[in-house]
């Protein structure tokens, strides 16, 4: 019994050592130029000059130093060459890469200043990818300004800073295949150096530096957005999976709607607008004849669409792609509008199939037999559940074919982005109202805790 005992104390304690010891890179690579935007010639600008050489991981190997402010980077017959401002060479080789450290300070490239090294490896085409090497924390620092109004109040800033790096960690790795953990654009955080930074945003930085949110013992991925609109949402709900036990939505009791100009939206789409989007997403449909929403959530965000074309065909569009395959700004919305009908004329009307008025559609008045009676051939004044709509009649006669051109729908909602995770002006509004940065966190994040890296 005893040695059991022992066995599992010593167990415990190295369970423990572990995760006590457990730490995270410093180093982050990412990813300013690369694929579709490769370059052919590179350009580094760093008054105190550089050092030249390799990156073989994350360890920088310098090979020779230069006093010139200015190099040029090209890539041709196998070989890296550096070039300085008049065009001579400072330095060439072989490899897999070659890398340059400023001697101090920061490095204008493509107009951005930024810390840190830049590696350049060659791509089949001959373009460069052009890689930023530079500590989380000055990473973080370029990331802040750009995600969120440097002007902010500190508070959401430190939220926004302890999520940008807790972002960074949990997406290592990215973009494995071009050889960086992230991009500088929105597919992972926007990422342009210094040039937004100000002393708000880098205390923010400080005044948080290496914590992170963890979650069941674990790293926790800072997700974020613009705007919950009312209520944040369950992951497995936009982006399928599994759930995760701290991105459960909550209603969002905090949020002021009018500090965001993008917090109420609208958007209207002509039915074939509806089909081509449907088809570009890779659905198969027929000419819309309804559109409509068939599932929400707990938080009464929408979770399912589904559109009907007059065939009676129907496909449902579920989780985050209710926004994303009809080009919508949240996950929180209402649709009204009116489904396209075609009928046969006859003395006096339009007569039309009661299977093609939908509860969101045109509604009927009167009716022969099976069917309806809407309006005149020769006029064009239609009921819908939202009172009056004009329509359009594309051709008519007394005993010919009667086709009514299609219709709109309203896509009406509040929010901004993805809705998983923190919303940045629900920060901004607990900010306001004198919570902390921690409260901010523990409010958008269920059951986290923020720890040291």
């Amino acid at each position: 019994m005893k040695r059991i005992f022992c066995s599992l104390f010593a167990f415990v304690v190295l369970c423990v050592g572990s995760l006590a010891s457990a730490s995270y890179t410093n180093i982050l690579r990412v990813g300013l130029a690369y694929s579709s935007t490769a370059v052919s010639v590179a350009n580094l600008i760093n008054s105190s000059g550089f050092s030249i050489g390799v990156m073989n991981d994350t360890t920088f190997t310098g090979s020779q130093s230069t006093s010139e402010t200015t190099l040029k980077i090209t890539y041709a017959n196998n070989t890296y060459l550096v070039q300085g401002l008049s065009g001579q060479t400072i330095y060439s080789v072989s490899g897999e890469n070659i890398a340059v450290r400023p001697i101090s300070g920061t490095t204008t490239y493509d107009g951005y200043n930024y810390y840190g090294d830049f590696v350049f490896k060659a791509e089949s085409s001959g373009k460069l990818t052009v890689i930023n090497y530079v500590n989380i924390e000055d990473y973080v620092k370029g990331v802040l300004p750009y995600e969120m109004s440097a002007s902010w109040p500190i508070e959401a800033l430190k939220a926004q800073a302890v999520c940008a790096r807790s972002f960074a960690l949990g997406n290592l790795n990215k973009h494995k295949a071009y050889g960086f953990d992230l991009c500088n654009t929105t597919n992972c955080q926007v990422y342009h150096g210094t040039e937004r930074a100000d002393s708000n945003s880098n205390d923010a930085v400080d005044q948080t530096k290496g914590q992170i949110l963890m979650a069941d013992g674990k790293l926790a991925t800072g997700y974020f957005f613009s705007s919950s609109g009312g209520a944040t949402e369950n992951n497995e709900n936009v982006w399928g999976g599994t759930p995760i036990s701290y991105l459960r939505g909550v209603k969002d009791i905090y949020e002021d709607a009018s500090a965001s100009s993008y917090n109420v939206w609208s958007v209207t789409l002509t039915a074939d607008q509806i089909t081509s989007k449907l088809k570009s997403a890779g659905y198969s449909i027929g000419t819309v004849a309804d559109v409509k929403v068939t599932k929400r959530t707990e938080m009464d965000n929408v979770n399912e669409v589904t559109v009907t074309d007059t065939s009676g065909k129907s496909v449902t569009i579920k989780n985050g792609s209710v926004r994303t395959v009809f080009g919508l700004n949240s996950i929180r919305y209402t649709i009204n509008g009116s489904s396209i009908l075609t009928g046969s004329s006859g003395s006096g009307g339009l007569w039309v199939n009661d299977s093609q008025i939908t509860d969101s559609g045109l509604y009927a008045i009167g009716a022969g037999g099976n069917k309806a009676y809407i309006g005149s051939v020769s006029g064009k004044t239609a009921l819908t559940g939202s009172g009056k709509q004009t329509i359009s009649i594309s051709s008519s006669n007394d005993s010919g074919n009667v086709n009514v051109a299609s219709g709109s729908y309203v896509f009406s909602g509040t929010g901004w982005g993805h809705s998983v995770g923190m919303s940045q002006y629900g920060a901004r509004s607990m900010a306001n109202m004198g919570f902390s940065y921690s409260d901010i966190l523990k409010f958008y994040y269920t059951g986290i805790t923020i720890s040291q890296m």
